[in-house]
C-alpha cells in the first residue's frame, strides 16, 4: 500500500476529520475535513474536501472548499466546483467558470524554492511588514 502513498505525502480521505497544523514535505490531498493550517509543497482539495483554515503551498488545486484563504507561491488552479473565502495570495491563478471566490485577491511574486513552504513568514514578497537595518543606530 505504500506505493499509493508517496513518501512525504498526506491523504485525508472522505469522511475523515483532522485538526491541527500540518507540515507536509511533498503533497497533500484533502477529500475529508482539515481544521487548521496546511503547509506543503502541493495541495489538491478534492470536491468533497474542506479546509477550515489556511493553506500555504507552492502549487494548489481547489475543487472543494477553503474557508480562511491561501498563500500560493507558484500556481493556483481554481476549478468550477471550488469555493474559496478569505485572503487569497497567489503568483499565478487560473479560474474555471462557476468557481466561487469571496474575499481579497492579492498577486505576489513567485518564489522558486522547493523548501520554503513551512511558514508564510518565509515569504518576503508582498509582505506588509518591513524590517530594515541600514547600519544606523537609534542609540547615541
Amino acid at each position: 500500500m505504500t506505493d499509493n502513498n508517496p513518501k512525504g505525502s498526506l491523504f485525508v480521505g472522505e469522511g475523515v476529520i483532522v485538526k491541527g497544523t500540518f507540515e507536509v514535505p511533498e503533497m497533500a490531498v484533502v477529500a475529508g475535513l482539515v481544521e487548521g493550517e496546511l503547509n506543503t509543497k502541493e495541495v489538491l482539495v478534492d470536491t468533497t474536501g474542506i479546509v477550515n483554515g489556511r493553506i500555504n503551498a507552492e502549487v494548489v488545486e481547489i475543487r472543494g472548499e477553503v474557508t480562511q484563504g491561501l498563500h500560493v507561491t507558484n500556481h493556483l488552479n481554481v476549478r468550477s466546483s471550488a469555493k474559496i473565502t478569505g485572503l487569497t495570495q497567489y503568483a499565478e491563478m487560473s479560474v474555471e467558470k462557476g468557481a466561487k471566490l469571496s474575499g481579497e485577491l492579492r498577486v505576489i511574486d513567485p518564489i522558486p524554492s522547493p523548501t520554503n513552504y513551512a511558514s508564510p513568514t518565509n515569504y518576503s514578497s508582498s509582505s506588509s511588514q518591513s524590517y530594515q537595518n541600514n547600519g544606523s543606530s537609534d542609540t547615541e
